[in-house]
């Protein structure tokens, strides 16, 4: 009998009103494995990643992370069962230093102790190349360091799924580089990733599988040059009938 997947998602609907932002969404994820979640503007796909991670609580389907319903349970339950997200607009403690912007997270664990916290927040900045803006504040660091800022409190969770909304929006092309390798290097580390952008190019350059939204449904899920020819999918993008770029 085949083992329950490490992520898997059935059935998931959200309507606000007459809107079904997202519709009868389903999906698996093995550990280990790395999905670029795609789609045009207004696809739900933010709205799918809030759901997941408990921002908001679905209208129907099932969530499991590791065999475990998760469907409809608050944030901070998701966060200790190993589900951690980065937001489209980094949500950063602005008057408060780099440091202890990666201490926040670590310590809404109990049993995490301030010098262990701390300890670990420098082996994330010196993964993330932000040892020297350690006494910064947030509010003083460009978009892209904050975007790193962002991801590296996400890790300061210790999670085993990394949902990371839109990492590479308004990033400086150098700044992406090294995001684009963070990602990879974690991936190959063990972390389980989605992965929601509209940079394609980067998207592809990371991920051998893509899942297409399109009006709130999934109307593709495989390999990326497959994908990106489905007819459906290139109509969902361009309107046409030529290939995916």
């Amino acid at each position: 009998m085949p083992a329950d997947p490490f992520f898997a998602v059935a059935g998931l609907a959200k309507h606000f009103g007459g809107i079904h932002a997202v519709e009868d969404l389903s999906f698996t994820l093995a550990r280990g494995e790395i999905l670029g979640l795609i789609g045009p503007n207004g696809s739900g796909k933010t709205t799918t990643i809030n759901i997941v991670t408990g921002a908001l609580k679905p209208d129907a389907g099932s969530i499991s992370v590791e065999g475990s319903d998760m469907a409809g349970q608050a944030a901070h339950l998701f966060a200790r069962r190993g589900v951690a997200r980065t937001f489209q607009v980094p949500r950063l403690f602005r008057r408060m230093t780099v440091m202890e912007n990666l201490i926040v997270p670590a310590l809404s664990d109990a049993s995490e102790r301030r010098p262990s916290a701390e300890e670990r927040a420098r082996g994330v900045l010196a993964f993330l190349k932000l040892e020297h803006l350690a006494d910064d504040y947030a509010r003083a660091l460009s978009g892209g360091q904050q975007k790193l800022l962002e991801l590296g409190r996400a890790l300061m969770l210790k999670p085993s799924l990394l949902l990371l909304d839109e990492p590479f929006a308004g990033v400086h092309p150098k700044l992406l580089e090294q995001i684009i390798e963070h990602i990879r290097t974690l991936n190959r580390d063990g972390h389980t990733i989605v992965l929601v952008d509209h940079n394609l190019d980067a998207v592809q350059s990371i991920v051998s599988r893509v899942l297409v939204m399109a009006r709130g449904r999934k109307i593709a899920d495989g390999a990326v040059a497959e994908v990106l020819q489905n007819p459906e999918v290139v109509r969902a993008y361009t309107g046409s009938r030529a290939g995916a770029q």
